[in-house]
């Protein structure tokens, strides 16, 4: 099932092309995300500093998929302006590129094309929010994107879960954690509405994925987000995606921060409040919140999760 690392480069340009393709097409990218990157990509066959950076760089993850991932994102960045290529639309096309040989890995440990699926669109979310913030079809997370081809985070449903150890200490209602306890960590992608059924079902999902792993530890999510930011409850109305999702939670730390406001206007939020979007029912409720003097936050949370 493992294919050794392809040097032909006929055979390697082909396959590169063929895989963005497919890759765009079955994660529903916008033509003109589709036309930019396919442009960037050719440039890159055609410019052999670029191709040997591809090249080797692939091969390293064919040898170790736990190779030196702040290293490639150094190498990718110094390539920013190459060709007139960002170095966004260098990262996102390079793990697209690797991203056939993941499915690979997948297949060895017996994990579902469904949940390969699932996991690799979030390279969609990301492609998105980086046109929103820039203009520019690529992604800005390049950090975010390694734990995805370690095979040490997934999509199962509409979140993004992690195995990991706890850093705090925590006690309540009875659960008590300790410092490297295990949990299940989790991440909430910018795919649309955070339906609260979806949520329900993503947690029964990453319960059977996780239950040998977890063994006789109690089954817990944590969650680090804006999401969790106790002051939904006075933002938002009581009906609320948001606030049932909090609602989940037991919220043991909180920080005060505007941070995270990129999440909601994609960098607008860097001019005058008063000059804030009011598109959605969420832009309108925190615009207000800021404008009333008060600051966004984000908040850590523990969620005992009980079988049904």
């Amino acid at each position: 099932m493992m294919n050794h690392y392809k040097t032909d480069k006929n055979e390697i340009c082909q396959e590169w092309r063929d895989n963005l393709a497919a890759f765009a097409k079955e994660h529903e990218f916008p033509k003109e995300a589709v036309d930019a990157l396919s442009g960037a990509l050719e440039l890159t066959i055609g410019n052999d500093h670029l191709y040997d950076v591809f090249t080797q760089w692939e091969q390293n993850y064919w040898e170790n998929p736990n190779m030196d991932y702040i290293l490639l994102q150094n190498t990718l960045e110094s390539l920013d302006g190459e060709e007139g290529i960002s170095k966004y639309t260098f990262a996102l096309l390079f793990m697209i590129g690797i991203s056939r040989h993941t499915w690979e890995l997948y297949q060895k440990q017996g994990i579902s094309r469904e949940i390969f699926h699932d996991s690799m669109a979030d390279m969609h979310w990301k492609l998105l929010e980086c046109h929103r913030m820039y203009d520019i079809w690529g992604t800005f997370v390049m950090h975010w994107f390694p734990w995805w081809f370690q095979l040490k985070r997934f999509a199962l449903g509409r979140l993004q879960f992690e195995l990991i150890e706890f850093e705090d200490e925590y006690a309540k209602d009875g659960l008590i954690l300790h410092k490297g306890d295990p949990v299940i960590n989790v991440h909430i992608p910018s795919c649309g509405t955070l339906d609260y059924e979806k949520v329900r079902d993503a947690y029964a999902r990453a319960a059977e994925f996780y239950k040998d792993v977890m063994g006789t530890y109690p089954l817990v999510f944590v969650c680090e987000s804006w999401l969790l930011f106790p002051a939904h409850k006075e933002i938002l109305p009581e009906n609320s995606n948001i606030r049932r999702f909090l609602a989940d939670y037991g919220v043991y730390r909180t920080e005060e921060t505007n941070k995270d406001l990129w999440r909601i206007y994609y960098g607008a939020e860097q001019n005058d409040f008063a000059n804030l979007p009011e598109h959605t029912g969420l832009e309108r409720a925190y615009k207000k919140w800021l404008l009333d003097g008060h600051m966004a936050g984000q908040s850590w949370g523990v969620y005992r999760y009980l079988h049904i």
